[in-house]
């Protein structure tokens, strides 16, 4: 670490927006970015706690965290960064804990269905994914078996979706007051409201005037097919069942 860096050991990043993958995120951290008691991980998604070579049994990284993501931060700024996997990836919840144990968890959840076929049209853009929605989800268990980490996070179209089994973990590892979970409907019908509660959760002032933004927005080739959804839907209707219940939340449209 450097002196600078020593010099401001006692600074931790005190939140994180920490999922779900393409549920939000971006869109909500470009509306808080410009606060001025915030500073945002240089490229947002830091994937720090989540990229198993920063955490190799006799390897390290070749610089801290802060070094890394936040150089030049001022004293006294709330920083943050804003990585949607660190919610899905196995490790990396105890992992922050470990680093911060006080870490406040920003979380957006979207119709697990919806944030699947968003997820899979945009590797099927990016030309990463041969295989359709419905055979892409149904392949997934056995292609994770094999792939490694990097893959992993390209094909994780249906895993990422079980979000009982993740706010479980998170619970299992932080207080639940530290955690702020979000549907990302409310974001986008009401952005000041949720940027509102995001601000006072983590600890600063409220912004004058909130700029809705609409950010990693991909064009489908054709919306879903209803029997695609259909079939996904009754994949993770169990899920969402558990997710109600933990969060007493009415997800009965989801679930249509």
């Amino acid at each position: 670490m450097t002196a600078e860096g020593a010099a401001r050991g006692a600074q931790r990043v005190g939140f994180v927006i920490g999922g779900a993958q393409k549920a939000g995120t971006t869109a909500l951290a470009w509306m808080i970015v410009d606060h001025p008691k915030l500073m945002i991980a240089m490229g947002k998604e830091a994937h720090w706690f989540d990229d198993e070579r920063n955490f190799r049994r006799g390897a390290g990284p070749d610089s801290t965290y802060e070094e890394r993501y936040f150089a030049g931060a001022e004293e006294g700024a709330t920083l943050f960064d804003a990585t949607p996997s660190y919610l899905w990836w196995p490790r990396a919840p105890e992992r922050i804990r470990a680093y911060n144990p006080a870490m406040r968890w920003v979380v957006l959840l979207r119709d697990p269905v919806e944030r699947a076929y968003s997820h899979w049209n945009m590797a099927r853009s990016r030309g990463t994914e041969d295989l359709g929605f419905v055979g892409a989800v149904a392949a997934e268990a056995e292609r994770m078996r094999t792939a490694d980490p990097d893959r992993a996070q390209r094909i994780s179209y249906f895993s990422r979706g079980l979000y009982a089994h993740q706010v479980r973990r998170l619970w299992s590892l932080f207080p639940r007051d530290q955690t702020l979970i979000l549907r990302s409907e409310r974001l986008d019908a009401d952005p000041a409201g949720v940027v509102g509660e995001v601000l006072e959760f983590v600890g600063v002032e409220p912004l004058a005037e909130v700029e809705p933004q609409r950010r990693n927005v991909g064009s489908y080739a054709a919306p879903i097919d209803p029997e695609e959804r259909r079939v996904v839907r009754a994949m993770y209707e169990k899920d969402i069942r558990d997710l109600e219940r933990l969060l007493g939340w009415d997800l009965s449209d989801w679930l249509r």
